[in-house]
């Protein structure tokens, strides 16, 4: 039963950074990933899941994130409760996950007693856009 929650946690892992890499830079790299993952499979399943992925990946912007990562780790784990040896791949594809710094922009309003709204150059706080 360990083996079976750890490989579920490591599918999750590389979910979530296959999903997180589909808006960045470097997607190329996880794409590579998936594709020596999926090439286990045969030519036309791994052509199959690719083109699956590339159409996730051109409209990560339109889709519910978390419905993608749902997806992407039931095959994930599909693909290595069939092919006990992509578990060295899967792992890596994990550990992109932990590689990539977090980002994003925090804004802080103060003063306010209810819900603010930061929107144009007429803001009262102040805006951080430093990476975490």
């Amino acid at each position: 039963m360990g083996e079976e929650v750890q490989l579920a946690a490591v599918a999750s892992a590389a979910a979530v950074a296959l999903v997180t890499e589909m808006v960045k830079d470097s997607w190329a790299g996880a794409r590579e990933l998936a594709m020596r993952l999926f090439h286990r499979t045969g030519q036309t399943e791994e052509e199959r899941q690719l083109a699956r992925l590339d159409a996730d990946q051109e409209q990560i912007g339109e889709l519910n994130r978390t419905e993608v990562e749902e997806r992407w780790r039931r095959r994930l784990l599909t693909l290595a409760e069939d092919y006990p040896e992509a578990a060295k791949d899967l792992a890596l594809l994990a550990s992109r996950a932990s590689e990539s710094p977090l980002t994003g922009i925090s804004q802080t309003a103060t003063g306010n007693s209810g819900p603010v709204i930061q929107v144009g150059r007429d803001n009262f706080g102040s805006l951080n856009t430093e990476r975490r």
